[in-house]
């Protein structure tokens, strides 16, 4: 089964954790530093805390907020749009880059947040809703890789 498919009740208990720990495989495999900055599944109704504060970056570095992301075998990035407006509140007080993992081809890159902007109005990219509701951006993964690099 896909893990788009399973229900909300287990895909909750590893959401985030992939690319999170690629993530930091990267950080030790290129002697970087980073210290855990975002909310990791606390014992909190997240629902009911400000969205700025739900969604903030996953990661701190000293040149930028480090906020994770994966996806398979869709092969498609998708980024809700509440998330995407609270991490330009976090990118005005440091920048914000995008850790992209692909589970499916195993490659990885980093996208600016300001950058992930400019890709809004290409070809191919689109909106959609998850099945709770929420509205989401779809950016194909090869336009993401295309224009991401491998460092912030």
């Amino acid at each position: 089964m896909a893990y788009k498919d399973e229900k909300w009740a287990e895909r909750e208990k590893t959401l985030g954790d992939i690319s999170e720990g690629q993530f930091e495989t990267w950080c030790a495999n290129n002697d970087l530093n980073y210290v855990r900055w975002g909310l990791e599944r606390p014992p909190l109704q997240m629902w009911k805390l400000p969205a700025r504060l739900r969604y903030s970056p996953d990661y701190l570095m000293t040149k930028c907020f480090v906020e994770c992301q994966g996806f398979g075998r869709d092969q498609v990035y998708k980024m809700k749009f509440e998330k995407w407006g609270s991490l330009h509140y976090w990118n005005d007080l440091h920048p914000v880059s995008l850790y992209v993992w692909d589970s499916r081809y195993e490659r990885e890159c980093f996208v600016p947040l300001l950058e992930f902007d400019n890709l809004l109005g290409e070809p191919g990219v689109g909106q959609g809703r998850f099945g709770e509701g929420k509205a989401y951006l779809a950016v194909p993964a090869d336009l993401l890789f295309h224009r991401g690099s491998d460092a912030p």
